[in-house]
């Protein structure tokens, strides 16, 4: 980069750490400006154009993992990271397999479906945009004749030799993220010179 950048936070953070800030800061538009400039999707061109978006993913949350730590808040880098590694595990499935784009797109419109279909936006959005729906359902039911239904997250990790990943290194992620007790204990308690429990 062509000019040093300020840091807030810590002033003893590590000087590795403060250049790996530099480099993902200075990544992240590089790879955002080269999407802009991709065509518009088609058939063909939509696995690169997602894994280009993972990839962005990866980058920008891996970012602002390093400048969690460098600002000295650490409490919620597990919680980004949760997220990011299921974009890694997405983006290995799709690089090795184009076609797992369709069980991408078949998670997002089983998603759209889900929320056009609740109570409270039912008439809104399903039978206001009845053509949408009617159009994403036949979508939904197409991938699904053609065995390209979404995985659970656990299938994904098995598809990408990650399955002893997600036992392990990903239940540890989900401990933070669903703020279970050893997570509370860890961000908020520690003890006092007297042994007596600290709440901070």
């Amino acid at each position: 980069m062509s000019q040093s950048r300020v840091f807030a936070g810590d002033p003893n953070l590590a000087l590795e750490l403060r250049a790996r800030v530099e480099v993902v800061s200075a990544v992240v538009p590089v790879v955002l400006t080269a999407a802009a400039r991709l065509p518009q999707p088609t058939q063909d061109s939509m696995p690169q154009i997602l894994a280009l978006g993972l990839h962005g993913t990866i980058i920008e949350q891996f970012s602002a993992c390093i400048l969690l730590a460098q600002g000295g808040e650490p409490s919620t880098i597990p919680i980004i990271l949760r997220s990011l590694y299921e974009a890694l595990v997405e983006l290995d499935n799709l690089v090795h397999d184009a076609s797992y784009a369709c069980r991408i797109e078949h998670a997002n419109i089983k998603q759209t479906l889900n929320i056009m279909r609740s109570g409270p936006l039912r008439n809104a959005l399903q039978k206001g945009r009845r053509e949408d729906y009617d159009q994403l359902s036949a979508r939904l039911d197409e991938l699904e004749d053609e065995g390209k239904a979404s995985l659970k997250l656990w299938q994904r990790c098995a598809a990408g030799g990650r399955r002893d990943e997600y036992d392990s290194l990903y239940a540890l992620f989900c401990l933070d993220t669903h703020n279970s007790a050893s997570a509370l204990a860890e961000r908020h308690l520690s003890e006092g010179e007297d042994g007596a429990p600290v709440i901070s």
